[in-house]
């Protein structure tokens, strides 16, 4: 519905510029008042003049989001997504490039290398306890009656440099196998002169960042320190010719490294002192400066 404004406002003009009674002035006054009669009579009704959009791009004048349509892609956009074969020279240079991002495989150790060939005076035992022992129900069993008859300069390094394995059961044989070596050969005095020969092992390991292998340097670290100690019969003599210069530093790199592995890490640089002689504090504190005392 559409009003027209200007017959309206010459409707008004009219009758100032005509004399009553004239022609003009009467024909006048009849449009005036048909005018008024289309007129809205109130302002509800006035409202329903106002004109809305039905357009789709403007919904929000009656409620609702609005939501710009959507553009058609560029030609750069098409070309973008089109799918692309993957060429000869591609696939070299992926190629080359996960050989670069992947890690080197490290060679065969001494000891995985023993296994294979069947050279380890040990076996996995199944279901069975070993010396009171069993690790997730297993245990070790040796081939020889005795293990203080086997040469210990050879076995406890090769047992450290198993450690850093992460095949089973290599892991967990060079562990409890090194772990009973210690134990046994501790208070018969055999392990005092192995400090030297298992510090780069054991530093090898605590810097792993295979966490499994960092905890297994660690608890290697404290039975090699209390193997021989007093209260077991001992001399008290592997914590002082252990060389914690450098055995402290790859503690606390561990510590770093691994941070759920920090409360042991703490526990092992206190286990160092305590059994490291008079001079363990200033020993341990040239290797970590941030060391504080725990006795």
């Amino acid at each position: 519905f559409t009003v027209d404004w200007a017959c309206e406002r010459e409707a008004v003009a009219a009758p100032a510029r005509s004399t009553r009674g004239s022609p003009q002035f009467t024909e006048a006054q009849a449009v005036l008042t048909s005018t008024r009669q289309l007129l809205p009579s109130s302002s509800c009704d006035m409202a329903a003049l106002a004109v809305r959009p039905h357009t789709a791009e403007a919904p929000f004048a009656s409620g609702g989001h609005w939501a710009a349509p959507a553009l058609d892609k560029t030609a750069a956009q098409l070309h973008r997504d089109k799918p692309k074969s993957r060429t000869a020279a591609h696939s070299n240079l992926l190629r080359r490039r996960r050989q670069l991002t992947r890690e080197p495989k490290q060679p065969d150790s001494a000891f995985k290398k023993a296994y294979d060939e069947g050279l380890l005076p040990l076996r996995v035992c199944y279901d069975r306890l070993q010396n009171g022992r069993s690790v997730n129900g297993r245990s070790i069993g040796w081939t020889v009656p005795d293990v203080l008859t086997l040469d210990y300069d050879h076995y406890c390094l090769l047992f450290c440099e198993g450690l850093t394995e992460t095949q089973e059961p290599l892991g967990f044989l060079a562990a409890e196998g090194l772990s009973e070596l210690l134990q046994e050969g501790g208070p018969a005095h055999r392990c005092a002169s192995l400090a030297q020969r298992l510090a780069p092992p054991l530093k090898h390991a605590l810097r792993s960042p295979n966490q499994t292998v960092a905890k297994r340097a660690l608890d290697a670290v404290v039975q090699y320190v209390t193997c021989d100690a007093r209260e077991k019969g001992g001399l008290g003599v592997c914590g002082r010719a252990l060389p914690l210069e450098s055995i402290a530093p790859a503690v606390d790199a561990c510590r770093r490294r691994h941070t759920s592995l920090r409360f042991d890490c703490a526990d092992v640089l206190g286990t160092l002192e305590r059994n490291g002689g008079p001079e363990a504090l200033r020993r341990i504190k040239r290797g970590v400066l941030a060391y504080e005392s725990v006795l």
